[in-house]
């Protein structure tokens, strides 16, 4: 297998794949939304002071303040080294692939580009 991955496919598992989705449905991170805000128990000091930014599509522990992104979060939440979390987040990718005409009235109205299919 190889040990180095693209710039533009780290990119790609950083940015498409929504951090809010994969704390509540994948990694399955205790989560809430609370005053109109996602917040999700930090997998650092376990605390509730956090919130998602999805024009970013970064987390964030305001208590510890530590800024995640979708690879951190796995690697913290699975304890996978680097190579093994670009695989776990490129399965994913890859299995919720639906017809981008499909897609379109989901989409429309979350606030969030959808990713485009390759």
């Amino acid at each position: 297998m190889k040990n180095r991955f693209p710039s533009r496919e780290l990119f790609e598992l950083r940015n498409n794949i929504p951090v809010d989705m994969l704390i509540r449905d994948h990694l399955q991170i205790p989560s809430k939304v609370r005053d109109g805000f996602f917040r999700f128990l930090c997998p650092l000091c376990n605390e509730f002071q956090t919130a998602v930014n999805p024009a970013t599509n970064l987390a964030r522990c305001f208590r510890c303040e530590k800024n995640f992104n979708t690879i951190d979060l796995v690697m913290e939440v699975k304890g996978y080294g680097f190579r093994d979390c670009v695989l776990f987040l490129k399965e994913l990718g890859t299995v919720h692939r639906v017809p981008a005409e499909a897609l379109t009235s989901l989409a429309a109205g979350i606030g969030r580009p959808w990713p485009k299919e390759s």
